[in-house]
């Protein structure tokens, strides 16, 4: 194939890492960040959620605007809010000025997040796409690992100075000039395009499939997110008496561990059925949450955490890929935005639920809820929708 779009990919994967800075560098902070802010535990989770929640309601708009203005203009301009506003929240030190400002910066960050996938799916298909969008996921979770590092170290000379990486956006907004234009003609209104987007799929065939794909994504990012990685910076203070920078560390384990299976995930989606894939990562994450729930030791947690990345690890390209290969490239920016808003849903309401239950019941309690709760998942998944149904589990993923 013309080499091109593999020049491109780091650029892309760096796009996608600006994306989940917002969310990651600033965990190993949390306790700290509610003493400085005069708020509970309990309510800290907002900072994390306010990032995420514009992309409910937006990420779908975002798409569509991708598709009928460009790939390259609204990459940039999610870029420049991204930046701007984050930086904003490194002054910001009234709790509430500082969840605006996180909103605002959600705007940007929906962008970010959504659009990597939709260049990757305009500029590879085929096995090249799955390799691509494993590199993708593996740049997601390689920056969810060393961003709590980073955070935890800078948080270590001041509880705000991790919001001092959000300047980073800019070099990459000039660099983001690179990007091919990516505009498809579209020239509907956003609904109609939707619903236009919609019926293409009722007539492959995959509507059902789609649809299934949002609740798995909800479900599963709300639980990892919210009773996984927020509370366990709660738990690692709470129970081993961890500093900031030794909790970055500690996070990281799961991180790194699912950066290994993105990157190997081009190999293992050509060996193995989509379904059980699926099936295997759902069982890890129920397997993880119970060393979690059951651990004495920083051993242990390590342990649980590295079976929660390595799950994740695997499941998120799988559906990464198939959100942005179920439609042809004039509906892959509203269709993978779609996607996205119900990613975005977890991301809101997962840390709030996470904190607030662990607030209230233990951290430990909270592990083993999220155990529960992802058992019910890998036993309905497959009613859900069949949200793997046959166009996954059939092998490669259909190309547009």
């Amino acid at each position: 194939m013309d080499p091109s779009p593999r020049r491109l990919l780091p650029l892309i994967v760096t796009i996608t890492a600006m994306g989940v800075l917002a969310f990651s560098i600033l965990v190993p902070a949390l306790p700290e960040l509610a003493e400085d802010l005069g708020v509970s535990r309990g309510t800290i989770g907002l900072v994390q959620s306010a990032v995420a929640l514009p992309g409910i309601f937006l990420a779908a708009f975002i798409g569509y605007l991708a598709d009928r203005l460009g790939r390259r203009r609204v990459i940039r301009a999610s870029l420049l809010i991204f930046g701007v506003a984050g930086l904003a929240c490194f002054f910001a030190r009234d709790f509430w000025l500082l969840v605006g400002f996180r909103l605002v910066q959600g705007l940007g960050t929906s962008g970010l997040l959504s659009l990597g996938v939709v260049v990757i799916g305009d500029l590879f298909t085929g096995p090249e796409r799955r390799w691509a969008m494993g590199l993708n996921m593996a740049a997601l979770t390689a920056t969810t690992t060393l961003a709590p590092i980073a955070g935890g170290l800078l948080a270590s000379g001041g509880t705000f100075w991790p919001f001092l990486v959000f300047s980073l956006a800019f070099p990459v907004f000039f660099a983001a000039r690179a990007l091919p234009e990516g505009r498809t003609g579209v020239t509907a209104a956003p609904l109609p395009h939707l619903r236009a987007g919609l019926r293409d799929l009722r007539g492959r065939g995959r509507l059902g499939d789609f649809l299934g794909v949002l609740p798995m994504s909800f479900l599963t990012l709300g639980i990892f997110l919210g009773l996984g990685l927020t509370v366990t910076p709660l738990y690692l203070d709470r129970e081993f008496g961890l500093g900031v920078a030794q909790r970055g560390l500690v996070q990281a384990v799961g991180a790194a561990s699912s950066s290994v299976v993105s990157v190997m995930y081009g190999r293992i989606g050509a060996r193995f059925t989509r379904t059980r894939i699926l099936t295997i990562a759902l069982s890890g994450m129920v397997a993880g949450f119970v060393v979690l729930a059951t651990s004495g030791t920083l051993w242990q947690v390590g342990a649980g955490l590295a079976i929660l990345g390595s799950s994740t690890g695997a499941i998120f390209p799988l559906l990464q890929e198939y959100s942005a290969s179920a439609g042809p490239a004039e509906y892959r920016g509203v269709l993978v935005g779609t996607w996205v808003s119900a990613n975005r849903l977890g991301q809101t309401t997962g840390p709030a639920v996470g904190t607030a239950v662990a607030d209230g019941i233990g951290e430990r309690q909270a592990y083993g809820i999220a155990a529960v709760l992802m058992v019910a998942v890998a036993a309905t998944w497959r009613p859900l929708r069949r949200v793997a149904g046959r166009h996954i589990s059939a092998g490669p993923s259909p190309q547009a």
